[in-house]
């Protein structure tokens, strides 16, 4: 009986994957019938079929509402064929949803549904966002820095103090601002079309205290300066290793920008907590 289950469930697991009905294929359906009775409506093809066209329904599903710009973007039709292109190439092989739509950026970044590499390129990144959007929806929160604990900080402190950031907050780098371009489309309604051109973008991406996620457009210092943080380099430190390759005139803006930066991080709740490790 054990063995007659597992030919059963090997079976299953061979064929509700697949794209074609059963059916239609005279082996598949010479087959079904040995490990299933049917009934008086189906025949045991058309029920195992069954199974395989609500596994594709389901995990399309998913996909649509993981990626509801993509597949705006996309359109019906090419949306049901990256659907079937990715999950042919990317059998879902776990329950957690995270592990069935972490493969996707890199999958549409070479996918020849698309036709030139800058459409490619574009997909990439607005799947990369909308992963991202799932992320800070659900990741960890923590409490807001204690303005007490600025206060309290010497002067020298930040030599050594490490800056943490909310562990939610996720940092993007894009060669197109799609974080602007999603919100037209499904906030305002706007047409989704491919941008005629690139348009680099830096972005924090955040869940305020009322469990909004926003988006922070950085400048391209700002961006470099929250990775380190966030590598856990000291501020000071931070702040040398940043302004070391720029240019005098991009130095002193940094300079002239930093207080603003840090304050505005704060009051956003982007900056958590400030971490003064002991000096011995």
């Amino acid at each position: 009986m054990r063995s007659d289950l597992a030919s059963v469930q090997a079976f299953l697991a061979s064929v509700i994957p697949g794209h074609a009905p059963i059916p239609e294929d005279p082996a598949l359906a010479e087959t079904a019938a040995r490990f299933v009775t049917g009934n008086g409506r189906l025949t045991p093809a058309a029920q195992v079929d069954i199974y395989r066209r609500q596994f594709w329904l389901r995990h399309r599903e998913i996909l649509h509402d993981d990626f509801p710009a993509l597949a705006r973007l996309l359109g019906e039709d090419k949306w049901n064929t990256f659907c079937r292109d990715f999950l042919g190439a990317h059998p879902p092989a776990h329950a957690a949803f995270e592990k069935l739509i972490e493969p996707v950026p890199g999958f549409v970044a070479t996918w020849s549904g698309l036709e030139t590499q800058a459409e490619r390129t574009f997909a990439a990144d607005l799947s990369r966002y909308e992963i991202a959007l799932l992320e800070v929806r659900t990741g960890p929160d923590a409490p807001p820095l204690d303005p007490q604990k600025l206060a309290s900080l010497p002067e020298d402190a930040w030599e050594r103090a490490r800056i943490v950031l909310h562990p939610a907050m996720r940092r993007l780098s894009f060669a197109y601002p799609v974080h602007r371009l999603r919100k037209a489309w499904l906030v305002s309604g706007e047409p989704a079309v491919f941008p005629d051109t690139p348009s680099p973008a830096h972005i924090a991406l955040y869940r305020n205290r009322e469990l909004v996620t926003h988006f922070e457009e950085l400048e391209p210092e700002a961006s470099t300066l929250l990775d380190l943080l966030a590598e856990g380099v000291p501020l000071v430190p931070a702040l040398g290793r940043l302004a070391e390759p720029l240019p005098e005139d991009r130095q002193a803006h940094v300079a002239a920008s930093v207080g603003r930066w840090f304050q505005q991080w704060t009051a956003l709740g982007i900056v958590v907590d400030v971490d003064l490790p002991s000096s011995s």
